[in-house]
Order: C-alpha cells, then sequence, then structure tokens
C-alpha cells in the first residue's frame, strides 16, 4: 500500500490542476435579463434578490477553484512526502 500512496497522490493532483484549468476557462456566472427587467421595473426586492444569487454563484466558484488549486498542491507535496529514497527499498 505504501508504494501506491505517491503515485496516485500525483494522480489526484493532475486531475485537479485539470479540473482547476477547466473551470477556470469558463466564463464566470453574469447577471442574466431578469435583472436588467427588475431594474427597469424599479422592483427593489427582486434586484437585491438576483444579484445575490449571482454574487454567491461567483463566491461559489472562485471558493471552487480555489480549493482544486490549493488541493493539487497539497497532494503534490503528499506524494512526494511520502515517497521512500531508492536506496530505502529491499533488493528483490
Amino acid at each position: 500500500m505504501h508504494r501506491l500512496l505517491p503515485p496516485l497522490c500525483l494522480l489526484m493532483a493532475i486531475a485537479m490542476v485539470i479540473a482547476g484549468f477547466a473551470l477556470w476557462s469558463v466564463d464566470p456566472p453574469e447577471a442574466t435579463a431578469d435583472l436588467a427587467q427588475a431594474r427597469a421595473a424599479n422592483d427593489e426586492q427582486s434586484y437585491k434578490a438576483i444579484e445575490s444569487r449571482v454574487l454567491q454563484k461567483r463566491f461559489t466558484r472562485n471558493l471552487l477553484l480555489t480549493s482544486l488549486f490549493v488541493g493539487a498542491v497539497a497532494m503534490a507535496v503528499t506524494a512526494f512526502w511520502t515517497m521512500r529514497p531508492a536506496e530505502a527499498d529491499p533488493p528483490r
């Protein structure tokens, strides 16, 4: 099991970096036409509700991106930390 941990951690780090860049390449959530309609109709409650929903989606996206990249770094550090030197392995 100890021999499988470093490659699995490195594989997970690569997958997290790929997922992070894939998410980063997608446009962030933006205001829809509903926000413009609420603003034009002077409907302050709807405007604030829609705007807060968009801000919450942006915050969630940024949190997910940060978590993916920090997790990838943590996995890579864990992988290298758990590797044994070549001379420590018993001969076959």
